[in-house]
C-alpha cells in the first residue's frame, strides 16, 4: 500500500492491470486513507470477480477509434461524417483520460467550455452555437452506451446532462417573394431539389436518395424506404409539379442506368451528396438576407400546410415525424405568421 500526504489531505497510488490508479482518499487521516485505498482495489477487484466478467474501461482516445470504426459499418455516411468530427473535438476535452474517470461534472464544464469558444473561419468572432454542442454531447452519449454493450464497466455520464434548448428562430420560413427570387438564381438539380422540398417537406437527404422503383406515377407517391426511426419510412404525396419534375429525372437515369433520380456527377451509382455550394451561390445571387439553410423548405412547406389548416396527425405523417409535439410546433409557426 502506498498512500501519501498532499497538503492536508492524504491520497493513495497503486497499479492494476496495468493502469496507475492515482486518486486523493478524501481524508485527513491517515488509517482512514489506507481503508479507502483497500475498499477502492476491492471494487476494482469486485468488477472483474463479479458473475457477469466486465472489461476495465480504454482510455477515451483508444475507444474513439474503436467507436468510429464501429460507427463505419452501422451508420449512413452522413451520420458516421458527424460522430467522427464531433470526436475529434472531444480528444482535445477528454484525451488521455479513461471512459470510467470522465465525470457527469467533467461533461458539464466541456458543455460550458465548449459553447464559449469561437467558430472557426468566423471572421465576426461568432460562439459555437448551442446546436454544435449538442451534436457532440449526443456522439458522447452514443459512445458510452456502445461501451456498455461491449461489456466495459462504464457509467454513462452524459446522461442527465441538459441540451442546450434549441432556439425558435433557428428554423425559417422563407416567404413567397423570396422563394421566386431564389428559385430564379438556383442552378440544376437544386432547383427540382428544391422545388420538391417545397411541395412535400421531404428532407434534403431524402431527395437526394429518391430511386426510381419508388416512385409511383399512379397513386402520385413517392416511397421513402429509409430513416432513423419508423415514421421516417413513409408513403409521400406528390403535386402535379413534383410528377413533372421527377418523370424528366427518371427518363435521365433511365439513360444513364442509375437507379437514382439525383445521381451524384462523380459516379451515378451513387447519389448526390450535397448542394451546398449550389445553394449559397443561389442565395448570394439573389441577395436574401436573412441567409436561410436549404432544410428550411421543409420547414416552409409545414408552416404553410399547417396554415391550411390540415389536422395534425396526417402533416406529422407526411413529415415523417415521430413525435407529433414536433408538428405542433409548425401549427404554432404558421398562427404567429399570421398574427403579423
Amino acid at each position: 500500500m502506498a498512500v501519501y500526504r498532499r497538503g492536508k489531505t492524504w491520497w493513495f497510488v497503486f497499479e492494476f492491470g496495468g493502469r496507475k490508479i492515482q486518486e486523493s482518499s478524501g481524508f485527513r487521516n491517515k488509517t482512514a486513507a489506507i481503508r479507502a485505498e483497500a475498499k477502492r482495489r476491492t471494487d476494482l477487484v469486485e468488477r472483474r470477480a463479479g458473475f457477469q466478467k466486465l472489461k476495465q474501461a480504454p482510455k477515451f482516445d483508444v475507444f474513439a477509434e474503436e467507436f468510429l470504426r464501429w460507427s463505419n459499418q452501422q451508420h449512413r455516411p452522413k451520420t458516421h461524417g458527424l460522430h467522427a468530427w464531433n470526436c475529434k473535438t472531444l480528444k482535445r476535452f477528454f484525451g488521455g483520460k479513461y471512459l470510467d474517470d470522465i465525470t457527469t461534472e467533467m461533461v458539464e464544464n466541456f458543455k460550458s467550455a465548449r459553447k464559449h469558444e469561437v467558430r472557426k473561419k468566423a471572421k465576426d468572432g461568432r460562439l459555437i452555437t448551442g446546436t454544435t454542442v449538442n451534436r457532440a454531447l449526443e456522439t458522447l452519449k452514443a459512445m458510452y452506451y456502445r461501451a456498455e454493450r461491449m461489456g466495459y464497466f462504464v457509467k454513462n455520464p452524459v446522461v442527465g446532462v441538459q441540451m442546450f434548448r434549441q432556439p425558435l428562430n433557428s428554423m425559417r420560413v422563407i416567404t413567397f417573394d423570396e422563394q421566386a427570387t431564389y428559385l430564379a438564381e438556383t442552378s440544376q438539380p437544386l432547383r427540382d431539389i428544391a422545388e420538391i422540398m417545397l411541395d412535400t417537406g421531404m428532407r434534403p437527404e431524402e431527395v437526394f436518395r429518391i430511386r426510381v422503383e419508388n416512385i409511383d406515377f399512379k397513386p402520385m407517391t413517392i416511397f421513402n424506404p429509409f430513416g432513423k426511426t419508423k415514421a421516417a419510412r413513409r408513403s409521400i404525396p406528390m403535386t402535379d409539379n413534383v410528377s413533372s419534375r421527377l418523370k424528366r429525372h427518371v427518363k435521365e437515369a433511365e439513360r444513364l442506368t442509375t437507379p437514382f433520380v439525383f445521381p451524384s456527377p462523380h459516379n451515378v451509382q451513387t447519389p448526390i451528396g450535397s448542394v451546398k455550394k449550389a445553394h449559397q451561390a443561389a442565395i448570394d445571387r439573389a441577395d436574401i438576407r436573412p441567409r436561410f439553410r436549404l432544410y428550411d423548405l421543409r420547414h416552409t412547406f409545414a408552416t404553410r400546410t399547417a396554415a391550411s389548416d390540415m389536422n395534425l396527425p396526417t402533416l406529422a405523417a407526411i413529415l415523417g415525424h415521430t413525435n407529433i409535439q414536433m408538428t405542433m410546433r409548425c401549427r404554432g409557426e404558421a398562427e404567429s405568421d399570421s398574427q403579423v
